[in-house]
C-alpha cells in the first residue's frame, strides 16, 4: 500500500514538472503582452453628432526592461452608421526615451477600415505602461437612428526593439446610436487635443496613405 502511496506521489511530481517546463515554453514562445480596449466600450450618440473613441494600450515591454518600437492596428466599423473624421496620434510611445513619433494611416471608408502604423524613430529603448495609443473621431449618420456600429480593434501588430513577438488581446466596443444618447466628448478622453489629428481621411471608396511626426 506504501508502495503504491509512493509510486503515485512519483508519478505526480514528474507530471507537475512536465506541465511547469511546458507552460514556461509557451511563455518564452511570446514576450510580453498587448493588450487594446475601445473606451468607452458601449458610447452613445444622436444621429448627426460627432463621437470620439479611445484605443487605449496595456504592454509592460519585454524581460529585462526591454521596450516597444512599433504598435499597428486596425478599427473596424459599419461605414452606414459612422464616418471615420480623423485619427489623433495618442501618447503611448511617447513614454520612455525622447524620440520621433511616426503615425501611418491607411482608410478605406467603404468597407469601413482603417489601419494605424506608429513607431518610434530612433526606438531609443522604446516604449512600456499604459496610456492612450489613438483617438478615432467619427460622425454618426443621420439617418443612423435605433443602428449600432461595431468598433473593433483587429490586425494586433506590436514590435519589441528586440524584434521578438508579442501575443495580442482586444477588447472590442460599439457606438449606439439614440436620438437622446450622450455624446462623447474630447473632455471625457485624457489627452485629447495634446496632439494633433492626423488628418482628415480620404473620400468614399478609395484608400489613402498619409505619414505624420
Amino acid at each position: 500500500m506504501r508502495r503504491a502511496a509512493r509510486a503515485l506521489a512519483i508519478v505526480l511530481v514528474v507530471v507537475t514538472t512536465v506541465a511547469t517546463v511546458g507552460l514556461a515554453g509557451i511563455g518564452s514562445a511570446s514576450d510580453s503582452a498587448t493588450i487594446l480596449e475601445v473606451e468607452p466600450e458601449a458610447a452613445q450618440a444622436p444621429p448627426g453628432e460627432t463621437i470620439h473613441v479611445a484605443i487605449r494600450l496595456y504592454n509592460d515591454g519585454g524581460y529585462g526592461g526591454v521596450g516597444v518600437e512599433r504598435v499597428a492596428f486596425g478599427i473596424e466599423y459599419d461605414s452606414d452608421v459612422l464616418t471615420l473624421d480623423a485619427i489623433a496620434r495618442g501618447p503611448w510611445l511617447e513614454q520612455g526615451n525622447e524620440t520621433e513619433i511616426v503615425t501611418e494611416v491607411e482608410a478605406d471608408e467603404a468597407a469601413g477600415y482603417a489601419f494605424v502604423d506608429q513607431y518610434r524613430d530612433p526606438a531609443a529603448g522604446g516604449a512600456a505602461g499604459n496610456d492612450r495609443a489613438a483617438t478615432i473621431t467619427f460622425t454618426v449618420a443621420e439617418d443612423a437612428d435605433g443602428a449600432t456600429s461595431p468598433v473593433n480593434v483587429t490586425d494586433v501588430e506590436t514590435e519589441l526593439t528586440t524584434d521578438w513577438p508579442q501575443t495580442a488581446f482586444t477588447h472590442n466596443g460599439s457606438v449606439s446610436v439614440a436620438a437622446d444618447g450622450d455624446v462623447v466628448d474630447g473632455d471625457s478622453i485624457p489627452g485629447l487635443g495634446v496632439v494633433a489629428a492626423v488628418a482628415a481621411l480620404v473620400a468614399l471608396a478609395s484608400i489613402g496613405a498619409f505619414r505624420t511626426v
